[in-house]
């Protein structure tokens, strides 16, 4: 029998049963708009749910060696997928951007595969290269493995995609023990090149100038900050009440996607957000002690940088939805309607419930690479 981390599992169904409610109420009133159909969205939602949670079941039964010795097919995998992006008839293109491919009428974005796949091979690499993470060759070979994820993710154009995974696989690398000359030297030059990119495009720079003061272009680039600002005031302590708000009556865009948390905070106030904050704090502990205490150090720096993913974005959303960072599109975990991201972060739940049943109480004696949780 393997035991796993059950508080883990708990905490993430409840983030999703917190999830289809949000995303019940925030959608109803935009489905029966454009659909005729209050529930179409939630559907939806629950139908990514369902498999997702059949990824969660499958992968937390397969032990994480198997997955780390088979990385090159999830490699294969994430590339097949950021190339089906482009064949006629399955390419999917929204708001300038090709991101997606349909099948069967359910549309999927493999970037949200490509970061979870990119964690799990460098992890294998540098399991495989143990004690050499230093090594200019073994970080030459890795760089030019994450390469072509990186590549065809810009070409999408997914700006945010490319540098999230740029940020986790760095925060894998810190965890393994890279010198600080390798992280100032990656660091620098990722940045770099992030401003570089950020700079080749009007629209990237008009995102962080209006950034400072999104309600003076109120009815352009800040539109979604500012009625997201003025949701979350209307909210206040107490809320509004489970499905009273007035944000999601179409003043905010796609109300059940990347602002989400504003509808949240509107009906359910600072109570709400609280309990919601409170949810990720457990999870990133929970999380966080699963890589503490598993014997194999590469599977709690996986364990790791999975928890900083799922988060870390989360964070992300919710500095954005409160205009504390500047604005991106990037969705708030198990709550954000979505099917790639539900889907993708329930796999790395398994993943992480996989790493969990081969945890022990008290990490045995073995190779620890530094910066690892101990």
């Amino acid at each position: 029998m393997r035991r796993y981390d059950l508080p883990l599992l708990l905490i993430t169904v409840v983030l999703v049963a917190f999830g289809l409610v949000a995303v019940g109420s925030a959608s109803w009133f935009v489905a029966t708009e454009e659909y005729n159909d209050p529930y179409h969205f939630l559907e939806r939602q629950g139908f990514s749910v369902v498999v997702g949670f059949t990824f969660l079941v499958v992968l937390a039964r397969i032990p994480y060696q198997a997955l780390l010795d088979r990385a090159h097919l999830l490699y294969g995998a994430a590339i097949a997928g950021l190339v089906m992006v482009w064949i006629p008839g399955l390419s999917h293109k929204a708001n300038g951007a090709t991101r997606w491919f349909g099948l069967a009428g359910i549309t999927f974005q493999p970037a949200e595969l490509a970061k979870m796949v990119a964690l799990v091979c460098l992890t294998a690499w540098l399991r495989r290269n143990r004690g050499n993470v230093s090594d200019p060759k073994v970080l030459g070979f890795a760089g030019l493995g994450l390469l072509p994820i990186l590549g065809l993710l810009l070409i999408q154009p997914d700006f945010g995609s490319t540098m999230i995974t740029c940020l986790l696989c760095g925060v894998l690398l810190f965890l393994a023990g890279i010198r600080w000359s390798w992280i100032f030297a990656l660091g620098g030059t990722g940045a770099v090149g992030g401003l570089l990119i950020l700079l080749a495009e009007p629209y990237r720079v008009a995102r962080i100038t209006g950034f400072t003061d999104p309600c003076a272009d109120h009815s352009d680039g800040g539109y979604q900050v500012c009625q997201s600002l003025v949701a979350l005031h209307n909210g206040g302590v107490i809320g509004q009440g489970l499905g009273e708000g007035q944000a999601k009556l179409l003043y905010l865009p796609e109300p059940y996607n990347d602002f989400i948390v504003a509808v949240v905070g509107e009906e359910l106030g600072l109570w709400g957000i609280a309990i919601l904050l409170g949810l990720y704090g457990l999870f990133a502990w929970r999380a966080l002690k699963v890589a503490q205490r598993v014997n194999d150090p590469y599977a709690g720096i996986l364990a790791g940088t999975l928890c900083a993913a799922i988060v870390g974005q989360a964070c992300l959303n919710l500095g954005v939805a409160m205009s504390v960072l500047p604005p991106k599109g990037l969705v708030l975990p198990f709550l954000s309607y979505g099917n790639s991201a539900m889907m993708m972060n329930l796999a790395a739940v398994g993943i992480l419930l996989s790493i969990s049943s081969e945890a022990q109480e008290a990490p045995a004696e073995a190779e620890q690479p530094a910066g690892v949780p101990a």
